[in-house]
């Protein structure tokens, strides 16, 4: 009788703790929102094309361009690792907003930092490349 009795409480425990795999992915905390993959789409294809349109208003130097189009390549990456499974976790979703915040901050910084684009830097006669590491 105390054998079946341990049978029963260990079947019914066991039950219990794996009720939550059963349950269609309920132990990962439910996150995969469709509108939030799509809002992290969205503001990564924004983040491009400010980086495209900071090129052609020559806003954005050679190698400032290049150093964002690489960060949004990592970026582009990430998300892309991170959806692999066909879900977006609360902490992935917070992981990548964050980054693209960073990368937010660091166009805006590049492209209203006041040097003159792409000429200052290949014209021999530009004051910028002049006074750049010289004080009067």
């Amino acid at each position: 009788m105390n054998l079946v009795r341990t049978t029963l409480i260990a079947v019914s425990l066991s039950l219990v703790m794996a009720a939550p795999s059963y349950a269609g992915g309920s132990h990962r905390g439910d996150y995969c929102d469709h509108k939030k993959v799509h809002k992290i789409e969205k503001r990564m294809d924004r983040q491009y094309h400010r980086i495209e349109r900071g090129i052609d208003r020559d806003r954005l130097t050679h190698k400032e361009a290049k150093q964002l189009k690489k960060r949004y390549r990592k970026i582009r990456r990430l998300s892309r690792e991170y959806r692999d499974d066909g879900y977006l976790s609360r902490s992935e979703y917070n992981h990548l907003t964050r980054k693209l915040d960073k990368n937010s901050r660091l166009i805006r910084e590049y492209m209203r930092n006041g040097i003159d684009r792409y000429i200052a830097y290949h014209d021999e006669y530009s004051s910028h490349r002049h006074n750049r590491y010289h004080w009067d």
